[in-house]
């Protein structure tokens, strides 16, 4: 009987074990994949200033990356980023390129849009796999300068306030047991927090069920503190605050009768792990995971059956970031988790900014030289972006958002963080430190949840990984039942030297060509036959040719985890409104004054509507005014006409047939929205759909390619050009003009040694310079020089650097600059 006792516990120990390890390498092997192919992709968006005055332009450059090893991701090149009103609705919208880290952009914000808060999104296709609120999300905000107040959403940015603007009187505090649960017997972390409450800094007590004392807490400015409790049976227990001679009482979660713990204490060089549990078999077949955003950094099986073990990782062999422990249980549940935030300085990046002048005067010229290497002194490769803003009237703090912060904490737990950049304002400072980990017993890992990594079937995402642009579609027969046609395509770009491919459709009559990767539009020929291109049959052309949608549909807006705009320095915006004033002005009585000369009027008049009409009209230009327009605001009775039929209200144009003439020669370039697009690509459009109308030649021409005799600038009124589809009159073939990868324009920056610039109109930017790339080889001298002018503004100015190494280390660096 013995020996059979012992042979069955044998056996069961050798089943367990077989059951514990085939569990150890699914782990394994589920995170493995998850960070070789399954990775997702993160980005970041730097923009030249947290906020804009109707008539602004928004500069940006956008960073994407591999969301575990923040180096440059393998999936995608194309990003998608998108200005927001709070309506949820879509005002404009950037389709961009990149086949390195990062890639620059732009948006005009038209001066006939709503004031308020705004949202700047961006993503790739491949990210809509995951949440809404895993896309990166901005807030910004758009003022009219026409009001000399402060908009009302900007003095309630406080984080103090709850989302109503109101205050209530009982403090919301939520309480958050370190590794998940409370358990009975076993000593626990609770970390405390204060939320939506004016006063943050709040003291109290935790009392057993007969209102004993048992420990004392204190909440820190964040709203967030901690204390320790050893739960008993039969014995419940609740926070004790007092407010105003008030007491209210929060109760705390209930304790597990049985379970397991997990706490962890981080020194900055280390970090000591304690798991413990007061099951009969205590810690025997558990199993603790560490990874650090899925790739996997610490694993230990138990064996034995004891009740609790201490282990310590050196921080020096991890990467910076939110590493996450996770405590399995014997049955391969997930039963304890615990973030830990690492910043080792193995991982520091050297940004050196040196000025050519560190007191310019005003209209001087600054040359800064950069250069970028390891803590070792060798260079590193990467890309940064630059921005330099005036401090009076822009705020820049070292507490907010940043490229670091983001990538490194907030894009990977839940709820987003305020005032982010606190926490690495100082290096290795204990507080700071201690600070984070109460923010990372607060809040969970964001990325992936280990039931779904472990047992969910691998399904094929819905959403694909973007390389270029693809023009694709399905032809049906013409005639009868019109099913699909497996019929044979052939599609030409109509460029100066074109390009054509060939190709079958599927049983379906699918058909996709590409990637293709083009910042200009393209005139495409897309034809289809029902045998091939050689056949004489009568029949052969009888195909109708169905194209697809060329863009996805946006994803759901879903305000979670925004990154909020938090402004608490009044006299900032009061000074940037009262420049956005002064800017409009000058703006206006420069352009008059223009006008003036162009018309050689001599006599000074008053502004008037019209006035006020060309200045808003120019503001959607890069241009400014041009040397002939067509106002529709003076041909509402002509709206119903076509382009080409108003087009010949404008002296020197003549239209006939599909063509423009200028100086009896055909116009070969035209813009809609600032969009090259085909003569055929305007035919059909009204006047209901245009705002106006504008010739350019001479050098307001020759800044444009392939001009010829001039340009025709056609703006609707939405300022969203949609490519318009021509269908011949005969079967089996179409044209249309697809729109390819939007290229951002070049940031103005005037060139006062240049004698006709000095004479310019007074220069008040509150963004002094704008540098959206910069990269940076491994070549032993790696040093990059940037100019600019100052302005007229003498002011000191904030220097703000983000980026990336090539190795994934963010890069931040703040500096100021004064000019005299």
């Amino acid at each position: 009987m013995i020996k059979k006792i012992i042979v069955g516990l044998t056996l069961l120990t050798c089943l367990s074990f077989t059951v514990t390890n085939h569990f150890r390498v699914l782990v394994l092997q589920k995170i493995g994949q998850y960070a070789s192919n399954s990775y997702p992709e993160k980005i970041y968006v730097q923009t030249d200033k947290p906020y804009y005055a109707l008539g602004d332009d928004i500069w940006f450059t956008a960073y994407l990356v591999n969301g575990i090893t923040h180096k440059k991701s393998e999936k995608s090149n194309i990003i998608y980023v998108e200005l927001i009103n709070e309506q949820d609705s879509i005002i404009s919208k950037k389709q961009l390129f990149t086949n390195t880290l990062s890639v620059a952009g732009d948006f005009n914000i038209r001066k006939n849009i709503k004031p308020g808060k705004y949202l700047l999104r961006a993503y790739t296709n491949y990210m809509r796999n995951g949440e809404e609120n895993d896309l990166f999300q901005k807030e910004i905000s758009i003022i009219d300068y026409n009001s000399n107040r402060i908009p009302l959403h900007l003095k309630e940015a406080n984080p103090a306030q709850n989302l109503q603007g109101t205050r209530p009187n009982k403090p919301e505090i939520n309480f958050y047991p370190e590794g998940g649960n409370l358990v009975n017997n076993l000593s626990s972390k609770i970390a405390i927090q204060v939320k939506n409450y004016n006063n943050t800094n709040l003291q109290g007590h935790i009392k057993d069920s007969e209102n004993n004392i048992i420990s004392s807490f204190k909440t820190s400015q964040y709203g967030i503190g901690i204390t320790t409790l050893t739960p008993k049976e039969n014995t419940s227990f609740y926070a004790s605050i007092m407010i105003n001679n008030e007491e209210f009482k929060y109760p705390l979660p209930d304790a597990l009768p049985s379970g397991h713990t997990l706490s962890l204490v981080n020194s900055g060089d280390k970090i000591t792990i304690k798991a413990a549990s007061n099951h009969s078999i205590g810690l025997k077949n558990t199993f603790l995971v560490g990874h650090q955003r899925g790739k996997l950094v610490y694993e230990k099986y138990e064996t034995t059956p004891t009740n609790e073990y201490i282990v310590t990782l050196n921080t020096e062999l991890l990467l910076d970031g939110v590493t996450s422990f996770t405590l399995f249980d014997n049955n391969g549940n997930p039963v304890c988790e615990r973030l830990v935030f690492i910043d080792t300085s193995k991982n520091d990046v050297n940004l050196q900014l040196d000025l050519s002048n560190n007191n310019p005067k005003t209209r001087e010229k600054v040359a800064m030289q950069l250069s970028l290497k390891d803590k070792n002194g060798a260079s590193l490769k990467g890309q940064i972006s630059m921005s330099i803003t005036d401090l009076d009237a822009i705020d820049q703090k070292t507490t907010d958002e940043n490229i670091k912060t983001y990538l490194l904490l907030n894009s990977d737990i839940r709820g987003s963080i305020e005032n982010p950049g606190y926490f690495f304002e100082k290096e290795n400072d204990p507080r700071r430190r201690y600070e984070l980990d109460l923010i990372m017993l607060t809040h969970g890992w964001r990325r992936f949840k280990w039931t779904d990594l472990l047992y969910e079937k691998s399904l094929k995402p819905k959403f694909s990984e973007e390389k270029g642009i693809y023009i694709s579609g399905y032809t049906t027969a013409l005639e009868g039942t019109k099913s699909r046609l497996a019929s044979h395509t052939r599609m030409t770009f109509m460029g100066r030297i074109p390009y054509q491919e060939n190709q079958k459709a599927t049983s379906l009559g699918a058909f996709k060509y590409g990637p293709f990767v083009f910042n200009d539009s393209i005139k495409v020929l897309l034809e289809a036959r029902v045998h091939d291109f050689k056949s004489e049959d009568l029949k052969n052309k009888k195909v109708s040719i169905y194209l697809d949608e060329p863009f996805y549909d946006s994803p759901k807006v879903v305000k979670e985890d925004v990154l909020k705009l938090i402004l608490k320095d009044t006299t900032k915006i009061s000074n940037f409104i009262k420049q956005a004033q002064t800017i409009s002005t000058l703006d206006s009585i420069y352009l008059e004054n223009a006008t003036r000369l162009d018309e050689i009027v001599i006599t000074a008049k008053k502004e008037s509507e019209e006035a006020k009409r060309t200045a808003e009209l120019n503001s959607r230009t890069n241009y400014g005014s041009a040397t002939r327009r067509l106002d529709m605001a003076n041909y509402k009775n002509q709206s119903h006409l076509t382009v080409f039929q108003l087009l010949r209200n404008i002296p020197g144009i003549i239209t006939y047939g599909d063509s423009i003439y200028m100086r009896n020669k055909p116009v070969t370039r035209i813009l809609v929205d600032d969009f090259p697009v085909d003569v055929l690509d305007v035919f059909n459009m009204t006047g209901d759909e245009v705002d106006f109308i504008d010739v350019l030649t001479g050098a307001q021409a020759a800044s444009y390619s392939n001009v010829g005799v001039g340009v025709i600038a056609i703006y609707t009124k939405t300022g969203e050009f949609e490519r318009n589809i021509n269908i011949k009159n005969e079967p089996g073939i179409i044209n249309f003009t697809t729109k390819g990868f939007y290229t951002a324009r070049e940031y103005y920056a005037p060139n006062y040694e240049d004698d006709f610039t000095n004479l310019a109109k007074q220069d008040l930017r509150t963004t002094l310079h704008w540098e959206p790339t910069i990269t940076f080889t491994d070549a032993p001298i790696n040093t990059k020089e940037i100019s600019f002018f100052t302005s007229d503004t003498r002011s000191k100015y904030g220097i703000r650097i983000e980026g990336i190494t090539e190795t994934g280390i963010p890069i931040y660096y703040v500096t100021t600059l004064d000019v005299d």
